[in-house]
C-alpha cells in the first residue's frame, strides 16, 4: 500500500469511535496462525468441493462451477508456469481474488441472514431488506477499496496524485455511507420487531459482523486473518449441516450417529486441506527445502492458492441458492 493512499485511509477511518477499542497488538507466533488455517480456513475451502464433487449430477448440473471455470485457472496457471511474466500473472490472480472476496464476504453474510429468516418464519418487508443489504452492498465497496489501495494506475491514465485525491474523497464518502446504512440496517430489523415478529441473534450477528469485520481489519495487526478465520466458521456450519442431512436420510440416525459422521468429514478436511493448500510449507517445514526453495516454486504456489480461493467464491455463488428446491432440501430437511 502507497504511503500516500495509507494516509488518505487512516484520516478518514481515525473519526471512527472503533479506533480506539482496537488500540493495541495482538502476539501470534506463524505456527498457532498455521494450525489455525489448517483446521479452520482449509477446511472450508475444502468443504465447498465435498459439496460440488459429491456425484456426477452434481457436477453436471454446475458445468461452470465443477469443470469450465478450474479449467481457465489451471490454464492461467500453467502459462505461468512456462515462465510467460509469472510474477504479473499471479500478482493479477491475487488482487481477482482480494476482488472477489468483497462480493463473497457480503454475499454469505446476506445468505446467513436469508436462510435464519426463512427457518424461523421472519419476513421483511421489501424497504426493510434494501436497508439491510444496502449497508453490505456499501461495506462491498469498502473492501474493493481496501483491495484498490496497494495500486497505482498507470501515469497514462491519471496522475498519482489526482487518484490519490479521488481515491480520498471516495473512501471518505463510503465510509459515510456506511455508517448510515448501519443505522438504516438496524432500524429495519427493529421495525421488524415492532410487527410482533421475534427476531433472534442468530438473524442480527451475520450483518452485524461485516461492520466490525472491516475496522478490526484494518486497526488490528494480523487482524485479516482473524476475518478470515471468521468467516471460515460461519461457512463450515452449513456445509457441516448439509452432511448430516445427507448422511443415508432413508435410516434412521442417532445424535451419536451424526456427530460420528461430522467428525469423520470434518477430519477429511482437514487432511486434504492441509495437503492441498499447506503441503509445500509443511514438507519443507519437515524435510527442508527441496523443490520448494526455488522463488519461482513459492510463487507459483501463491498463484495456486489464489486460484483454489477463486475457485470456492464461485462454487458458493453457483450452489447457496435458497431458491433451488434442491439447495433448501439439503440444508433444512431435518427441520421437516
Amino acid at each position: 500500500m502507497s504511503e500516500d493512499l495509507v494516509s488518505v485511509v487512516r484520516k478518514t477511518l481515525l473519526v471512527l469511535p472503533i479506533r480506539f477499542v482496537f488500540d493495541g497488538s495482538l502476539e501470534f507466533v506463524d505456527g498457532d496462525w498455521i494450525v489455525l488455517m489448517i483446521l479452520v480456513n482449509a477446511t472450508h475451502f475444502m468443504a465447498s468441493y465435498r459439496l460440488l464433487y459429491v456425484s456426477r449430477e452434481q457436477i453436471l448440473e454446475n458445468r461452470w462451477s465443477a469443470i469450465y471455470v478450474p479449467l481457465a485457472l489451471i490454464g492461467i496457471l500453467g502459462w505461468a508456469a512456462l515462465g510467460h511474466q509469472p510474477e504479473c500473472i499471479v500478482s493479477n490472480l491475487i488482487f481477482a481474488s482480494s476482488v472477489y472476496l468483497a462480493w463473497h464476504y457480503t454475499g454469505q453474510a446476506w445468505g446467513m441472514v436469508s436462510a435464519f429468516s426463512r427457518v424461523l418464519g421472519i419476513k421483511f418487508t421489501n424497504f426493510e431488506r434494501l436497508c439491510i443489504r444496502s449497508g453490505m452492498r456499501v461495506l462491498l465497496a469498502l473492501h474493493v477499496l481496501f483491495a484498490l489501495s496497494g495500486r497505482l494506475p498507470p501515469k497514462e491514465w491519471i496522475t498519482p496524485g489526482a487518484y490519490v485525491q479521488i481515491y480520498g474523497t471516495t473512501f471518505k464518502i463510503v465510509v459515510a455511507l456506511a455508517a448510515l446504512t448501519l443505522i438504516a440496517g438496524a432500524g429495519a430489523f427493529f421495525s421488524a420487531r415492532s410487527r410482533g415478529q421475534s427476531i433472534p441473534l442468530r438473524v442480527v450477528l451475520p450483518w452485524l459482523a461485516l461492520y466490525l469485520w472491516y475496522p478490526f481489519w484494518y486497526y488490528v495487526p494480523g487482524g485479516f486473518i482473524w476475518v478470515q478465520l471468521s468467516h471460515a466458521l460461519q461457512y463450515l456450519a452449513f456445509p457441516m449441516r448439509v452432511e448430516i442431512n445427507r448422511f443415508d436420510p432413508t435410516r434412521e440416525r442417532s445424535t451419536t450417529d451424526h456427530v460420528k459422521r461430522a467428525i469423520l468429514v470434518y477430519g477429511g478436511l482437514v487432511l486434504c486441506g492441509a495437503i492441498v493448500l499447506h503441503g509445500p510449507p509443511l514438507a519443507t517445514y519437515a524435510f527442508g527445502e527441496g523443490w520448494y526453495s526455488s522463488n519461482t516454486a513459492r510463487l507459483l504456489f501463491t498463484g495456486f492458492a489464489s486460484c483454489i480461493a477463486i475457485h470456492h467464491y464461485f462454487i458458493d455463488g453457483a450452489i447457496w441458492k435458497l431458491s433451488n428446491p434442491k439447495v433448501r432440501r439439503e440444508l433444512l430437511s431435518h427441520l421437516g
